[in-house]
Parts: C-alpha cells; structure tokens; sequence
C-alpha cells in the first residue's frame, strides 16, 4: 500500500573502495507515509515514481535517474498557504539534481519552481520560486494575495552557510485586520534571559536579503486601531530586514475622540528596522470654513500626536472644532471636557519617558491617565510592584486631593485595598465578569 521499490545492485568486495553498481525502480510511493514527521504540515499526499542507476562505491554512492511526484497536497492550519495539484520532475546526475514542477493554490492561485541542489561538498541550492494570486493567511491578522519571483541561494560550509534570498514580490491585493490591543501589551524582546534556566545559544543561519516589494497595486485594505483605509506603496528590504520605502494609507477614514476623521495625508516612512517606521498623518475634521484635526509623527515606538486647526488658533479651540464641531463657549460647559482631553494629550505625549522611568524604578505595567471632571480632575498613575501588589496614585490637577491606594491580589475575583488621601479606609473587593 505504500509503494514498491526495486533495487538490483552488485558490490566487488575485493577493491579497496568497493565498487557498486546496479539499478533501481520505485512506483507509487506514497508521501502520507512522512506525515507524522512532517511538523506543522497536517495534510501530506502524492505520489513518487521514478528509476535509475547506481554506480561510484558503498560509502560514496552516485545516482543517476528521474523522479517525479504526482498529485502533491501540503497543508496545515500553521502553515500561511495551501499547497495542491504539485508536480515535480526531478533529474538526479551523480552529486546534484535539477528539479522543475508547479502547484495549485485556491481557486486562481498558480505557483512553479525551478532550479537545482548539490551536495558535493557541502549542500548547496540555487532555486526560482514564481506565482500570480497565491493566497496566503497570516491568521488572524490578514488575507492577502502574494505574487511572487524570488531566487533562494544557500551556499558556503556548514560552520559559515549563508541564506540568499533576492527578487520581487507583489501583494496587490487583501485584506489586513487588526484588533484593538491592551494598554499594558509588552513586546519581549528575542534576546530576553530568564534568570535561572539555562539556555543552548541556538546558531542562526545568515541571511541576505535583496527584495522589491510591492504593495497594493489593485486593493489592499487595512483595518485597525480605528483606521479603515487603502495600503500602497513600494519597499525594499535589504540585509537584516533594513528597509528603504514608503506606504501611503489612501481612501482612510480615523476614529478619535468619538468622531469619525477624514485622513488627509498619512505615510509610513521606512529608513531602517521594519518593525520601525516613521509616522507622517493628519486626520481632520472640517467645520464650515474651519479644519480641526490630529498630526502624528515620529517613530511609531514613540509617535508625537498634536492637535491643531486652520486658520491658526489656540489647541483648546481647536480640540472644540474636533470633539464638539463648533467653537469652545463660556456656559455651555464646555470647557471642562476640553481640559480633560488637552490633559489627556500631554500625558500620552509624556508615556514613553514616564514608560522608562518606572521600568529603572521596578514597576511593571505602568499606566498613567486622568479620573473624574471638573474641579475633581485628577492624574492617575498605576503600576505593579510584584505579581500580586499593585500601587495607585492620583494628583488633583485644580485642587489638593492627592491620594495613594496599594491593593494586594488575594485570589483572581477577590482583592484587599488600602487608600489614604481626603479619607482612609480598608476595603475587601470582589469581582465577577459575566
């Protein structure tokens, strides 16, 4: 059921090098067989067929011959894109072997790969990977179509290999979504040591890279942190994942402060890290002959956000267009909420330096923003100093009410708090999500 394979092959004893020489046939063999081997891959099928002959020696055997696979399938849920309907011929000559096929992918997506493999000395590949509308899914995250014509070297000894990877790849068209994240979401960095648990140094395989990226050139769509927009653009990613290029976000639309923005201008500037771009957006809001709106730049680690209008006005006044859609008035009550938002722009502004500060003083999870109204505005900063006790501290903004709370994580619902400030008190909390 697996396959047949038949060997003939005849080995000389007497030489030093014993000589071999015979032939062989395999017919059917089927792939489904590796499967558990296969790690992600959950769905593996084909069938291998082929024959040749053997000659060189035991030790250093040499194959002459064709392969071919029929009827491939690989797929999986953590693998990005489904492989199906591959057929691959492949023409084995001594220490080498040349290999050419394609696939099918979805409902128009085409794929085909060419190129060859040498293991004379040490195992080398030079190989052409091209496509047109071959989905992939980055779940949860995107949908995209990926057009690809990419060259993979692997090349050099097994103490200095060296991965090259050069070419073009297209996404002109997809889908990306992201969701909302949490304030205290923190990226741990790959280099991170636990204390106390040992870890072999993992050899990384060098890499060079040199690809044109395309973005876009049909539809792609982006949705996330309030913004629903277009994404096009060019990218070239060099070595190390450095990249030079620009994404322009077309079409956009922003939510912030309750309001839906238009998106006037927004780029992604890339002039390093990929995971590092610079920020270049204005959203607004138009009032009659009055634009209200949000600038962000900077580096996306630490964007600056202004607020400003046209004509030229103070930040309240424009926060007013922006929030309320007409001009900050003495008894409407307004000015309150205004505050409250310039308020809360500085400190979002002063995060990052606030971020650091409570990181060097041992206070994990820090959040800083503002809680009440009015005359009772205050500047709340929060922070846990270990894995059950956690620290609360307000400043009264127009008046003296400064308070300070420690509350101690009894059990996951239940929690003890301690707060001092205008009144003391001792207090038990229970709480339930439905």
């Amino acid at each position: 059921q697996l396959g047949e394979l038949e060997v003939r092959a005849q080995i000389d004893p007497r030489g030093r090098d014993k000589p071999l020489s015979g032939q062989f046939a395999l017919r059917g063999l089927d792939l489904a067989v590796l499967r558990p081997f296969a790690g992600p891959v959950e769905e593996l099928a084909g069938r291998l067929a082929g024959s040749g002959t053997l000659r060189g020696s035991l030790l250093q055997p040499q194959i002459d011959g064709r392969l071919e696979l029929r009827g491939g399938l690989l797929a999986g849920s953590d693998l990005p894109t489904r492989i199906e309907d591959l057929a691959l011929q492949v023409q084995i000559v001594g220490d080498s072997l040349r290999l050419n096929g394609g696939w099918r992918s979805g409902e128009h997506g085409r794929g085909s790969l060419d190129g060859t493999l040498d293991w004379r000395q040490a195992l080398a590949l030079d190989l052409r990977i091209q496509g047109s509308r071959l989905p992939v899914s980055v779940q949860p995250y995107a949908e995209l179509e990926v057009e690809p014509d990419l060259q993979v070297r692997l090349a050099g000894a097994a103490a200095d290999r060296q991965l090259a990877l050069s070419g073009k790849l297209r996404v002109p068209r997809g889908a990306i979504t992201l969701r909302e994240l949490p304030a205290s979401t923190v990226r741990v960095s790959e280099d991170a040591v636990v204390a106390g648990r040992e870890v072999e140094p993992r050899r990384k395989l060098a890499m060079r890279m040199d690809i044109d990226v395309e973005v876009g050139r049909d539809k792609l769509t982006f949705s996330g942190f309030g913004l629903t927009s277009e994404l096009a653009g060019h990218l070239h990613i060099g070595d190390g994942l450095d990249t030079r290029g620009e994404l322009s976000l077309d079409k956009g639309r922003y939510r912030a402060y309750g309001q839906r923005l238009d998106i006037r201008r927004a780029r992604l500037l890339f002039i390093g890290p990929i995971d590092q771009p610079y920020l270049d957006i204005e959203a607004i809001r138009r009032v009659g002959d009055v634009v209200a709106g949000l600038r962000v730049g900077g580096n996306v680690l630490e964007p600056r956000t202004d607020v400003f209008g046209e004509p030229a006005m103070s930040q309240e006044q424009a926060l007013s267009y922006l929030l309320l859609g007409r001009a900050p008035g003495a008894d409407t009550g307004d000015s309150n909420l205004l505050a409250n938002a310039a308020l809360g722009l500085g400190l979002a502004r002063s995060s990052s330096i606030t971020g650091a500060l409570a990181e060097n003083l041992g206070i994990e999870q820090f959040e800083i923003g503002t809680q009440g109204s009015g005359s009772e505005t205050s500047v709340m900063a929060s922070g846990k100093l270990s894995e059950r006790l956690s620290l609360i501290y307000g400043v009264g903004v127009f008046e003296p009410l400064n308070s300070i709370a420690l509350r101690y994580q009894l059990t996951r619902q239940l929690y003890l708090e301690a707060a001092g400030g205008l009144a003391s008190s001792l207090d038990i909390f229970y709480t339930r999500d439905f």
